[in-house]
């Protein structure tokens, strides 16, 4: 436990200020081109480098490390997705959850205290909006509104929907995200449909009413549940839309938006996730749980889901990029207004916020800036090419108001979990497995393996990758099917493949595709979840990144193919390659700085000690020494 006295307390308040995606490498470049003035300022009199990212580079990862002041190895997130060794399906790392009686129980996926625990327990006041991997809400001495992990209504990462008149398109990229509909017989103008809610029962799910009038060549009246009507025109998301669906005897209340692309000569309108009403949120998503609400009235109903915005629906060429960029503007003044509502509050304490559109705007526009990627388009580019700039220019000015509103006495830690690179060819782990003897797939289907292991041969595999940057070994005793037995077996078997696994190279390029493979033993040394990790991590060279479908545990025919997907900017490659930003009002002590340390320094500022736990340093201790 923290020291109660906080006789040596620094500061009399902290700021941690995330930034998501922030690459050191582009901040300074535009602070050299005077474009990130404030950026500039702040680090001529305080402190500004790259900060040490996770291993490996994702943002469940990293910014657990931030928080906990501590590794994988005590916190337990190793990756996006984790394997359940009992049926090697893949589930997501960012929450837990079990369904029972009472409906689905939800339960914090970090298994280590973050620094606003330590905060909070020794009476001091704590804010925390926001930051990834902290759903369910944590009960702290101020305010807590959860970030990346929380589910939409449905209980998932974020499912949107399409209606549409138009065919079923071959190999749709998300084929069930689409509901075919049609214009009535009767009445040509008239579509009646539904937009499907919770899970009320095994198979049975909470609907209401969408009935949609045609009005024009480009607009249409749209009816949601009992709700009047409302007009909705092609390009323009509408406001929110509250729905309520009845579960039982219960009602639960959401809301989406709705984006009308086409209404002749096919209609097409898409439907956000369902997000939680904040204002009155089907579970609790905040502490107190009326936080919400009061958010709610005074900035107005705000995305709740934890990635909010809809990178994906960009990918499956759902819509363009004028209608992502109009979403994500929308994210992103709300969240300045919720930041800078709780700033005008900050008086003592810690306050921590992280913005993370940044991230999804690199992800979506990284083309953009590189002419060698399969997806970059010069038309697409001339307009778009500064959007990236454009977003870490807003950062700067967010910066501003910031330093505006401190003092001597506050500690400001501005901090990213990882840079960012182009996303120019996908790898499919499995298929490599597969071609070195590894796995082996079973049945019609042995060219290609669908996912979640469908056609995987237990009994005559070795090794499996899962996520986008882990590889099991099938062991005997610890898998359900599992084949390597032994430690001195499951020792050498690792060494084989990490030797091979480097030599990888790109046959249409002649390109190195692995910088380095590390086994678990030497990355996670300590912990009490070490034994949960991965066995092997694959650190990728930049411009190459394993495959969505090696995440979900599946196996294309083609080991490397070009990446066609708008999600053309990408972070998870070797960690040496990837380090984020850290920026400081105060001169940090030392030359390299971890996102490990950003815990124990935030407790230091005032005068808390470092747990024993976590392995990061005081990086305002003047002897910078490690615990």
């Amino acid at each position: 436990m923290a020291n109660r006295t906080r006789s040596n307390r620094k500061f009399e308040r902290s700021l941690v200020l995330g930034m998501d995606g922030l690459d050191p490498r582009l901040a300074l470049a535009l602070m050299e081109q005077g474009k990130l003035p404030n950026f500039a300022s702040l680090a001529d009199s305080g402190t500004f480098g790259p900060l040490q990212t996770s291993n490996p580079v994702m943002s469940p990862v990293a910014w657990s490390n931030i928080a906990a002041g501590a590794g994988p190895g005590h916190h337990g997130i190793f990756d996006f997705l984790h394997r359940d060794p009992d049926n090697y399906m893949p589930y997501i790392s960012l929450r837990r959850s079990s369904s029972g009686v009472f409906g689905t129980r939800y339960q914090e996926a970090r298994q280590a205290p973050g620094f606003w625990r330590y905060t909070s327990d020794a009476g001091i006041p704590t804010t925390v909006l926001r930051w990834p991997v902290t759903f369910p809400p944590e009960k702290v001495n101020g305010r807590f509104l959860s970030g990346l992990g929380v589910p939409d209504l449905l209980g998932t990462e974020g499912q949107y929907t399409v209606y549409t008149t138009a065919p079923p398109a071959k190999d749709d990229p998300s084929g069930h995200s689409v509901i075919q509909v049609q214009w009535r017989q009767t009445d040509a103008g008239l579509i009646q449909t539904v937009l499907r809610g919770p899970q009320i029962g095994r198979g049975r799910f909470a609907e209401t009413a969408l009935i949609v009038q045609r009005k024009t060549s480009d607009t249409c009246m749209l009816h949601l549940g009992g709700d009047p009507a409302i007009e909705i025109r092609c390009k323009r998301w509408t406001p929110w839309i509250k729905v309520t669906f009845r579960a039982g005897l219960k009602r639960v209340r959401g809301m989406v938006k709705l984006l009308l692309l086409e209404v002749t000569p096919q209609f097409k309108l898409v439907v956000s996730p369902i997000h939680l009403d904040p204002a009155d949120p089907a579970f609790d998503i905040s502490f107190p749980p009326d936080y919400t609400r009061s958010l709610d009235e005074r900035i107005g109903a705000f995305h709740t889901l934890g990635m909010p915005e809809m990178v994906h629906p960009l990918s499956h060429q759902r819509y363009g990029f004028d209608a992502f960029l109009d979403q994500v503007q929308t994210i992103r003044d709300e969240r300045k207004e919720m930041f800078l509502t709780e700033l005008e509050q900050f008086r003592k304490g810690v306050f921590a916020f992280v913005f993370d559109h940044t991230d999804r705007i690199q992800h979506a526009f990284w083309a953009t800036r590189d002419p060698t990627h399969p997806m970059y388009d010069e038309a697409e580019a001339e307009s778009y090419r500064d959007v990236i700039e454009e977003t870490y220019r807003e950062m700067d000015a967010h910066l501003g108001e910031v330093v505006k509103r401190i003092d001597r006495k506050t500690l400001l830690l501005v901090v990213s979990d990882h840079g960012f690179g182009t996303f120019r060819r996908q790898v499919h782990l499995n298929r490599w497995l597969i071609d070195h003897g590894y796995m082996r797939l079973k049945g019609p289907q042995k060219a290609e393996g669908r996912g979640l292991f469908q056609d995987v041969d237990w009994r005559h595999t070795k090794a499996y990758a899962v996520g986008f940057s882990s590889i099991y070994l099938n062991r005997s005793g610890r898998e359900a099917g599992g084949v390597v037995k032994g430690s001195e077996a499951a020792r050498k078997l690792q060494d084989e493949i990490a030797v091979q696994l480097q030599t990888l190279v790109d046959a249409d390029s002649g390109n190195r595709m692995v910088r380095r493979v590390y086994h678990s033993r030497e990355i996670y040394r300590d912990g009490p979840r070490v034994n949960e990790a991965p066995d092997l991590v694959v650190g990728l060279e930049p411009g190459y990144r394993a495959s969505w479908q090696t995440a979900l545990g599946g196996a294309r025919a083609a080991l490397v193919e070009d990446n066609d997907s708008r999600w053309s900017g990408d972070h998870i490659f070797d960690p040496d390659t990837m380090p984020g930003i850290i920026l400081s009002n105060a001169k940090l002590s030392g030359q390299t700085f971890r996102g490990t340390d950003i815990a124990p320094t935030v407790l230091a500022a005032l005068g808390l000690e470092r747990p024993r736990q976590m392995t990061g340093r005081d990086l305002l201790s003047s002897d910078g020494a490690r615990g």
